[in-house]
């Protein structure tokens, strides 16, 4: 009994000469100013677990031959989709999903992964010399390829630039949301 008197006391002292209140009004100052930070960390946080989770889904789907390019986009796109609304992200929405699994994909490029090379059908020839020229413009096809390779990605986003647009992307969906 002699404890609640001691708790009761200090808390009128603490009413009675404002100190409650100003402590009251700090708290609360201070959670208005950490709660938008919070909610960008975490949604930063979220967005990183999503851009990983593609870069991988891009990197299973890359290696399937029977698969189409826009048949393994549209399954890269499905799992990446179906794994954030595992997470419960409600933000995220099929154009944001559309565009971390671009970003995964010129990253999965920029790193040197990508082995889809176009292929080329040798044309059908009755010499043997004829058969040798084929061959040869298939292997000067590769570095044609490779040189080309990084044309798409200087014309959309860069991967160091891809990240950046995606974090606009998550952040412009946010405020609808807010």
């Amino acid at each position: 009994m002699k404890i609640f008197k001691q708790i009761s006391d200090i808390f009128s002292w603490l009413q009675s000469t404002g100190i409650l209140a100003a402590l009251v009004a700090l708290i609360i100052v201070v959670v208005k100013q950490v709660q938008p930070y919070l909610k960008i960390h975490i949604k930063n946080k979220q967005l990183n677990q999503v851009t990983d989770f593609a870069l991988t889904t891009v990197t299973k789907f890359a290696t399937l031959a029977g698969l189409s390019k826009s048949d393994r986009k549209k399954a890269a796109d499905k799992d990446v989709a179906d794994f954030a609304a595992q997470l419960g992200l409600t933000w995220v929405t099929p154009e944001i999903v559309d565009s971390i699994v671009e970003a995964a994909y010129q990253q999965f490029k920029k790193l040197g992964y990508d082995n889809h090379q176009p292929q080329t059908l040798p044309e059908p020839t009755e010499t043997a010399e004829n058969s040798a020229t084929p061959q040869t413009s298939a292997s000067s096809a590769a570095p044609v390829a490779q040189s080309s390779a990084p044309k798409p990605e200087g014309v959309g986003h860069s991967a160091s630039q891809a990240p950046q647009t995606i974090q606009s992307v998550a952040n412009s969906g946010s405020d609808q949301n807010a």
